[in-house]
């Protein structure tokens, strides 16, 4: 009798491979993406389960750039963190002409950065397709890991504003980091895709777009996330001059906050008149200071530092975390010297 039901025992135990598809994808979804590749060896199930379901397991994070190269706009890939240079997702060492590259790869790849560099001087409808194509490679793979989205020395023309506004609202949706520095885009921030954003840390260095870049609802949205940041949080801007009140409704929030958050905020065409607008405003709220240092109403240790600077008509605002303001007579100490320079 024992022996029978051992018999019935062995004949209806399960295996992994009686799962359905739907189960080992699930188990799928919860294995490092360095090991996802390896498990396409252990058996032809597995390998069949992977490659149905790639875009929706953990990929191995890739930096893609498109540039361009005597008048051919050229693709790259770099796998995140390695030192060595771009190379093509195969290990291939060189970059490919964007219309020929096997967008196949990039199903098994998660895309977290994505740079355009130095493409100037091309055909405007050869770019539209080349942004277009991409734009389209990334929806069809479902890359959803975009986490920085950068332009250097772009210029295109408004041919190209459509594909490229579409690129950007669908950025906006999931990159922490947009930078635009010496470029030329038809683009514009509405304020709708500026209050669904993700980004914290923005720069917009020597460029311009379709209309001015409101670096004010900038700021604001960046003040917004600050206060409703539950635990620290690093924001970072570099832009264009804001509004006074704008720049005193940041800094006064930040006072405030019992969550001491990390900020670095740069803007330029600061010129004296600003200076001492700002001056006035913060006086006229009661935001007494020491040397530009205003102290933290919540952390005794803690203040925000403002400086100008009057060559590059710049402003930088940043916290100290560790150091209350300078009172009223007291002199600069070396340690406190030495930190700060």
């Amino acid at each position: 009798m024992s022996g029978t039901t051992g018999l019935h025992e062995e004949n209806t135990m399960s295996s992994i491979h009686d799962l359905p598809c739907e189960m080992l994808r699930s188990v799928f979804e919860n294995v490092n993406s360095q090991d996802v590749p390896m498990l396409r060896t252990v058996c032809s199930m597995f390998n069949n389960v992977i490659k149905t379901n790639y875009c929706f397991l953990p990929r191995v994070a890739y930096l893609v750039k498109i540039f361009s190269e005597n008048g051919l706009i050229m693709i790259a890939n770099m796998k995140s963190g390695d030192l060595n240079g771009c190379t093509q997702v195969r290990s291939f060492n060189h970059s490919y002409n964007l219309f020929e590259f096997d967008f196949k790869h990039w199903r098994e790849i998660g895309i977290v950065e994505l740079e355009f560099e130095n493409i100037k001087d091309c055909e405007s409808e050869t770019v539209d397709r080349a942004i277009n194509l991409v734009l389209n490679e990334m929806i069809k793979t479902k890359q959803c890991q975009l986490r920085k989205l950068t332009f250097t020395n772009v210029e295109l023309s408004n041919k190209t504003a459509a594909v490229t506004q579409g690129l950007l609202d669908a950025a906006l949706k999931q990159c922490e980091n947009v930078t635009v520095e010496n470029s030329i885009l038809p683009i514009s921030f509405q304020p709708e895709s500026l209050n669904s954003a993700k980004f914290d840390h923005f720069r917009w260095i020597s460029s311009t777009g379709t209309s001015p870049l409101p670096s004010t609802q900038i700021l604001k949205k960046l003040q917004n996330d600050m206060k409703a940041a539950v635990n620290k949080r690093s924001f970072l801007a570099e832009m264009g001059s804001v509004t006074v009140e704008a720049a005193c409704d940041f800094l006064e929030e930040w006072l405030r906050l019992p969550i001491a958050s990390f900020f670095n905020l740069s803007f330029h065409n600061c010129d004296d008149t600003w200076k001492t607008r700002f001056l006035v405003e913060c006086e006229r709220r009661g935001l007494t200071h020491n040397y530009m240092e205003f102290q933290s109403r919540t952390h005794t240790n803690a203040h925000v530092k403002v400086s100008f600077s009057q060559d590059a008509r710049t402003c930088c605002i940043w916290p100290v975390l560790d150091v209350p303001a300078r009172t009223t007579g007291q002199s600069v100490c070396y340690a406190r010297y030495f930190r700060d320079f």
